[in-house]
């Protein structure tokens, strides 16, 4: 059985709404409770809302905000939400007593904890109280703003909000929302790749590279920037939100700013074979050459989030294999990585994985992880179709790539194990859009 250690305490945590309780409290274990991503997916029942109206007239409504809540808690990539028709067996349910809840039976049917609404309309609008029971211990788990008066078109939102808010209080982990990504796109064939950024939850995309010329491989670099490989002078150099920071002869790209912000590790060619070097990430001299060959290709470097060590691609056995090297560039080796083409690594924000695109036997790209602890790998995405460019999120729970699924590629989201894949962007792309190479934003 699940179990995350919560005895003898019941737990208040917040979100903001305009609709809330002004005056709640706030548990200071919240972001406490053990909870990691070793322990896998935590188990919950689908949500309950009961529509206490007297004629029933909510039914509709309450079905949409139990089904809004069941698909956040999927998307957060820590819950797992158990079928709707899982309920526990016997003559009587009371869903919203606490006194008389049935804690053992939603045990044993295998849920942690079971979300439980209530709706009552009111001339304002719609009064909403949302309660977590705690099935192992037999409380209930207690959230601030879980009750307020909404507007019908927000009981949704409102709903959604709650989910995150227990995730924030359960894992310590803040929702992706309102992080962004970075990524490159061409507007039609035969048109140069320009850099967008978009804000996730919302589907308004705006271009950061300037001008008509080709731009390619957007980073993130301290204080918000967005780093990329810019042609407009002819040259591939590197430019940080509009200014040239590197214009190394030959090649300026893929650039990996530490976690410290202090350097950029950055495959440069101004002797014709890419090398990867480090740089001051304010002057942009050279700091280091940390990867010196003169026969083969070092690129596209992700730093591990203690600063210690880096991994990269080269074809220095023959063909385009990951590597791994500290991060003064010693001790460099291969990583034990089935297949013979394996590239784009994304270290993981908690250090645990390296996300990588995997060329297989039919020719098909797909995401794979390699778990840094045991030295395994596995695809965590498989079909006809490719998926590339895997990016971690900032908290480590989703992965944004790349995927040619829906014929033209496009970026998609999916947890951090593969599962909830969906399209980055809910509306209708372009049908001659593409996009290429995602960099989720990270801070410093």
């Amino acid at each position: 059985m699940y179990r995350l250690v919560l005895s003898g305490f019941i737990l208040l945590m917040s979100f903001e709404s305009a609709f809330a309780n002004p005056n709640p409290i706030e548990d200071p274990r919240c972001g406490a409770m053990g909870w990691s991503f070793g322990m896998g997916p935590i188990p919950i029942a689908y949500p309950r809302v009961v529509d206490l109206s007297p004629g029933g007239d909510l039914a509709y409504i309450s079905s949409r905000l139990a089904g809004a809540m069941a698909s956040e808690a999927e998307l957060s990539g820590v819950f797992l939400v158990r079928p709707e028709s899982l309920i526990p067996q016997g003559p009587v349910v009371t869903w919203f007593s606490e006194a008389a809840f049935d804690y053992e039976g939603w045990r044993r049917i295998g849920a942690w904890l079971v979300i439980v609404g209530e709706m009552s309309a009111k001339p304002q609008g719609i009064h909403l109280v949302l309660s977590a029971y705690l099935t192992e211990e037999g409380q209930i788990l207690r959230v601030k703003s879980s009750e307020g008066l909404v507007p019908v078109n927000q009981v949704e939102t409102f709903g959604r909000n709650y989910v995150k808010s227990l995730l924030l209080c359960v894992t310590g982990l803040h929702d992706s929302e309102h992080t962004r990504i970075a990524f490159a796109r061409r507007a039609a064939p035969g048109k140069p790749k320009k850099i967008y950024v978009v804000e996730i939850g919302k589907e308004e995309v705006v271009q950061v590279s300037p001008g008509e010329t080709l731009a390619i491989l957007p980073s993130w670099a301290p204080g918000g920037k967005v780093a990329w490989t810019d042609y407009r002078s002819g040259n591939p150099d590197l430019w940080i939100d509009g200014e040239l920071f590197s214009n190394f002869q030959g090649q300026n790209s893929g650039a990996a700013f530490s976690p410290d912000g202090k350097t950029v590790a950055l495959t440069v060619a101004p002797e014709g074979n890419p090398n990867i070097w480090l740089l001051d990430a304010k002057t942009s001299k050279e700091v280091a050459r940390l990867t010196d060959t003169e026969r083969t290709v070092d690129t596209n470097p992700t730093w591990s989030p203690d600063g210690k060590q880096i991994a990269f691609v080269s074809d220095r056995s023959g063909k385009p294999q990951i590597y791994v090297m500290n991060s003064d560039g010693s001790n460099q080796r291969l990583l034990p990585l089935p297949g013979t083409y394996n590239t784009s690594p994304d270290w993981s924000p908690d250090g645990g994985k390296i996300a990588y695109q995997s060329r297989g036997d039919k020719a098909y790209f797909s995401v794979w992880v390699y778990d840094v602890a045991t030295g395994e790998a596995s695809p965590i995405t498989k079909g006809p179709w490719n998926d590339e460019s895997p990016s971690w999120s900032p908290d480590g729970r989703k992965l944004v790539f790349t995927s040619t699924r829906d014929k033209k590629q496009r970026l998609y989201l999916m947890n951090r194990d593969g599962s909830g894949v969906r399209p980055l962007f809910k509306g209708k792309s372009s049908d001659k859009s593409e996009d290429f190479t995602p960099a989720w934003e990270r801070f410093w």
